[in-house]
């Protein structure tokens, strides 16, 4: 009898100690309530929805919180802006609709996905009061009607007599799929077109901003959510379920940063309006904290901010002896991949100690980075999962990020978190809208490391060589 195959070997993983203990969400506070670092777990390691789902319930929560408002309150009306590349969380959905029922403007982005009913919930919600401005004159063409974010809309009678995707929202009907995709396609070139309650959905496919390539970027702002204000969240996850629950993913959250908040939201409209980034792209420094706006016009090795940032580590000298660096990333490929593959390669030769966890490179940058390890240059793991054998895996890390403690910008001691939504590949430097975030905080690498680490324990050491196997009897 066979006592031990490869699968079953995997199944004692699933119920060792480690994966049951480690299954709640991990989150950290840093720097006295300044900012928080925050982290799913996916199935199988985590059975739960707080474990699952603790990016997208962080979202949520801070939508809860955003207070309601009145047209006649003279205080400013509070602001939901979202970029998401999908969007089909129930719950999600409906508290952005109740949001905007409250009196709040949600403005949303997304890139694809609008046939699942979610979407169209949203979409109906938000642009339902949607009008044009065809001669760009700064008046709507027609008086904008009020939503189902204050009051339903009559209903549309040649939508009502259609038999196809409508279903009920309040009492009023959804929005076709052609309809919903007119909808978000359709310009929104001043604010004059976005209705009374000053909330809409747009799609922008390919990205935003350079007509390429995908809006890839996962933002959350925050004009005021429970007593916090100028509140930004920069994560690698979606409002989607396949997300919380087949990813490793992060987010970190500022709080009270008026000058990083209203950079993003700069960054939001001009998605909105379809502005051409750029050619340098977008950066700003706000303390600890460097943001960058992707695309980079024509960029390549020499304008890539992941190589400038890896060109101001030195690898001895540390306060700690070799500088370290530990890396997380899902998509890895092309030339892009390989020279940055090449660089961190280089940089282990010169005594950085460099530990690597991958979720989908390449077969060229997975077969060099095995054979560096194969070699004791590197520490590779290799996060895919395919669980019952199918071909496919069932769980990976989607987390973009680098974390150093060592040598930085001349500096023997410092702690540098590099987080966003970019892979490595062309694409995401060039083509889409992207972002990322370098925190230069103790706290925030702390939690990300033992975020890291989390991820290295349900991970396999490479070069992997599979369980023996006892013949049967």
């Amino acid at each position: 009898m066979r006592k031990l195959t490869v699968l079953a070997a995997l199944l004692l993983l699933l119920v060792s100690p480690l994966a049951v203990t480690s299954s709640t969400a991990l989150t950290v506070a840093t720097e006295g309530g300044a900012g928080a670092a925050v982290f799913n777990t996916p199935r199988p390691f985590s059975k739960t929805y707080a474990g699952n789902f603790a990016i997208v319930s962080r979202v949520d929560r801070a939508i809860n919180g955003v207070p309601k408002w009145k047209r006649t309150s003279k205080k400013p009306q509070p602001v939901i802006h979202i970029t998401t590349y999908l969007m089909d969380h129930t719950r999600s959905v409906t508290d952005l609709i109740d949001a905007c029922k409250r009196g709040v403007a949600v403005r949303v982005i997304i890139d694809q996905d609008i046939d699942n009913k979610n979407s169209r919930r949203l979409i109906t919600a938000l642009n339902g009061d949607n009008v044009k401005d065809r001669d760009h004159d700064g008046k709507p063409d027609s008086k904008p009607k009020r939503g189902p974010c204050n009051r339903p809309l009559k209903r549309d009678r040649v939508a009502a007599k259609s038999s196809v995707g409508l279903d009920d929202l309040d009492g009023d009907r959804l929005m076709s799929r052609e309809q919903a995709a007119r909808s978000v396609d359709a310009p929104l070139g001043d604010s004059v077109t976005w209705g009374r309650d000053g909330s809409y959905v747009k799609r922008c496919t390919p990205s935003c901003r350079s007509g390429k390539g995908n809006m890839h970027m996962k933002i959350y702002l925050f004009s005021q959510t429970g007593k916090a204000r100028n509140v930004v969240m920069v994560s690698s996850s979606n409002i989607n379920r396949g997300g919380a629950k087949l990813g490793w993913n992060d987010m970190y959250i500022m709080r009270g940063r008026p000058k990083s908040y209203a950079e993003y939201v700069q960054q939001h409209l001009a998605m909105t309006y379809g502005i051409p980034a750029p050619r340098k792209g977008v950066f700003f420094v706000d303390g600890p904290y460097t943001s960058r706006f992707f695309p980079i016009k024509d960029a390549g090795k020499a304008k890539d901010p992941v190589m400038h940032d890896l060109d101001k580590i030195k690898c001895r000298g540390s306060a700690w002896g070799a500088t370290q660096i530990h890396i997380s990333m899902f998509y890895w490929k092309g030339t892009r991949g390989n020279y940055i593959a090449t660089k961190l390669l280089d940089m282990a030769r010169a005594g950085c100690q460099i530990h690597i966890i991958y979720g989908a490179p390449s077969r060229q940058i997975a077969e060099r980075l095995r054979i560096a390890a194969r070699n004791h240059l590197i520490d590779l793991y290799d996060s895919r999962w395919d669980f019952n054998e199918d071909g496919w895996n069932e769980v990976r890390t989607h987390s973009k990020f680098v974390l150093v403690r060592g040598t930085y910008e001349g500096n023997p001691k410092k702690w540098v978190v590099m987080t966003g939504s970019p892979n490595w590949v062309a694409g995401s430097l060039s083509k889409g809208d992207e972002s990322t975030l370098n925190i230069e905080l103790k706290g925030a690498y702390d939690a990300y490391l033992k975020n890291w680490v989390r991820m290295r324990e349900h991970s396999r050491k490479l070069p992997y060589t599979p369980p023996a196997t006892t013949p049967e009897a």
